[in-house]
């Protein structure tokens, strides 16, 4: 992403000298502050997923609370768009619904009225996924993220997708944990969804064979 730097540079007009303040265009890679090994190996393989789209092996598809909750997080202004400008299709949540995402109220801040308008969802398998992911941690008491994945998950899960792609290490594993019930879908990171779909193009490759 492009950014602008700021230096000091020294002009000298005949006897006399004046620092000035010069600001340059810098190209940023933000993926270069990722301090996780293994987050940064992951984030590095999402801009390969791009050639799978383009095979037709693979539809991406983005719910609107997943879109609102991207506008909450910084520099997001790359010039490859969102998820590098793959085509995604936006899917409908398991409940029809419709609210407003921002008020000039003073007080209500859009995220809490997000997080206010989801714990109130009744829904019975809204509620066992929340609890599946730890969302629900006792009686009126929900995690804002975990409440947010739960949502996620659940939206999957009713357009019947194969895959919740996911960088979030802790769900996978939370979620692979719970014996009690179980999530009807594959949370998967970026390099196991290629190592499935390469899978399927040697597999296609031996039946044309």
């Amino acid at each position: 992403m492009q950014r602008i730097s700021q230096r000091v540079e020294t002009i000298n007009w005949g006897d006399f000298k004046n620092n000035t303040t010069v600001h340059d265009y810098i190209e940023i890679n933000q993926k270069n502050s990722i301090k996780n090994a293994k987050l940064k190996y992951e984030v590095n393989l999402l801009s390969s997923l791009s050639k799978y789209e383009t095979s037709c092996l693979i539809k991406f598809f983005i719910q609107a609370e997943t879109l609102f909750e991207s506008w909450g997080i910084p520099n997001m202004d790359s010039k490859t768009g969102l998820f590098y400008n793959m085509p995604i299709k936006h899917i409908e949540a398991p409940i029809q619904y419709s609210r407003a995402l921002l008020s000039y109220d003073q007080g209500q801040n859009p995220k809490e009225m997000q997080f206010n308008f989801l714990s109130n969802l009744k829904n019975k398998r809204f509620k066992q996924i929340q609890k599946i992911v730890g969302a629900y941690q006792g009686k009126e008491r929900l995690n804002h993220n975990q409440l947010l994945d739960a949502f996620h998950i659940w939206c999957t899960e009713h357009n019947k997708c194969d895959y919740f792609l996911t960088l979030d290490f802790k769900l996978i594993k939370m979620v692979s944990n719970c014996q009690s019930q179980q999530i009807m879908v594959n949370l998967i990171t970026p390099s196991k969804l290629i190592k499935k779909l390469n899978n399927k193009i040697a597999l296609c490759d031996e039946i044309d064979l």
